[in-house]
């Protein structure tokens, strides 16, 4: 009885100091904690793509992208539909892809823009 006590007591104090320390930290931080643990947002990955994928991949719609060779995020989408594009955004942002330089991206920018790329998925 007296170990159930104490595990009750040290799993309660822990789960104060976490939430504490969350409600202390900025909104960025959160998310970054949180992008572990929940899927990401398709909106903010919207707006992530826009300003740091534009440049050379069509974001949104049917034309064809501004670099040429790179496909669109609705063709991404498309190739990714088996495959843990979370994977693939990660080494993105170590090692680029194919002609595609890396890109800097924290996790919860990759939940982003992954959730943004499987809402184009047709």
């Amino acid at each position: 009885m007296r170990y159930a006590t104490l595990m009750g007591t040290l799993v309660l104090a822990t789960a104060v100091m976490v939430g504490g320390a969350l409600a202390q930290s900025s909104p960025s931080e959160r998310r970054k904690v949180d992008a572990d643990t929940v899927a990401g947002s398709p909106a903010r990955g919207g707006d992530f793509a826009r300003r740091e994928c534009a440049g050379c991949h069509t974001v949104r719609g049917d034309s064809v992208s501004p670099k040429a060779g790179a496909p669109t995020f609705e063709e991404i989408a498309g190739r990714y539909v088996q495959t843990r594009l979370d994977w693939e955004l990660e080494a993105i942002t170590q090692v680029g892809h194919y002609s595609m330089p890396a890109k800097a991206m924290s996790k919860a920018d990759i939940a982003d823009v992954t959730a943004y790329i499987r809402s184009l998925k047709r």
